[in-house]
C-alpha cells in the first residue's frame, strides 16, 4: 500500500485531474447544445452573425457559417444599428452570443474549493493553454482533449 503520507499528497492530484475532466465533459455537452440549437434556429431560416464594435466607431457583421463579411461601418453604435434594421427587417438575424442565454454551471468537485474548480475551469479554456498540456496532466490523448474543447 505504500506511506499513507504519500497517499495524500496524491488524492490532491486526483482530485484535479477529475476536475479538469468533469469541465471538458460539461464543455463538450455545451457544444453538442450549441450546436443542436443553431441547427433549429438556421432550420428555422435564421441566419447566425457574428461581429459586432471592433473599436469606439467601427462594427463589422459577419455570416457566422461562412466569415461572408455582410456588412461594416464607421458610424458607431447608430450605424451598425440602422444597418441591422435595413438588412435584417424580418429579424431573422441571430448574433452568435445570443445562440445561449447562460453559459452551463461549472462542475462542482468534491474536495476541490470553487475558487480553485474557477481557476482550473479557467485554465482549460484558456487558448495559450494546450491540448497536450491538458492531455499530459489528465492522462486523455491529445485528440480527445481537442475533441472536448472544440468550439462550433
Amino acid at each position: 500500500m505504500g506511506d499513507p503520507r504519500q497517499q495524500l499528497r496524491q488524492q490532491p492530484a486526483d482530485l484535479i485531474r477529475d476536475h479538469i475532466e468533469a469541465v471538458l465533459l460539461v464543455h463538450a455537452d455545451d457544444t453538442r447544445r450549441r450546436k443542436t440549437e443553431i441547427q433549429a434556429l438556421e432550420a428555422q431560416g435564421h441566419r447566425i452573425v457574428s461581429g459586432g464594435q471592433v473599436d469606439q466607431n467601427s462594427w463589422e457583421i459577419r455570416d457566422w457559417r461562412t466569415d461572408q463579411l455582410l456588412a461594416q461601418g464607421d458610424d458607431g453604435r447608430e450605424g451598425y444599428d440602422d444597418t441591422t434594421d435595413r438588412l435584417n427587417p424580418d429579424d431573422m438575424w441571430v448574433h452568435i452570443d445570443n445562440v445561449r442565454e447562460e453559459p452551463p454551471p461549472l462542475p462542482v468537485t468534491p474536495g476541490i474549493p470553487q475558487s480553485l474548480g474557477d481557476l482550473l475551469a479557467d485554465w482549460v479554456e484558456t487558448l495559450g493553454v494546450t491540448d497536450l498540456e491538458i492531455a499530459s496532466f489528465i492522462g486523455w490523448s491529445e485528440d480527445k482533449v481537442r475533441a472536448h474543447r472544440s468550439e462550433l
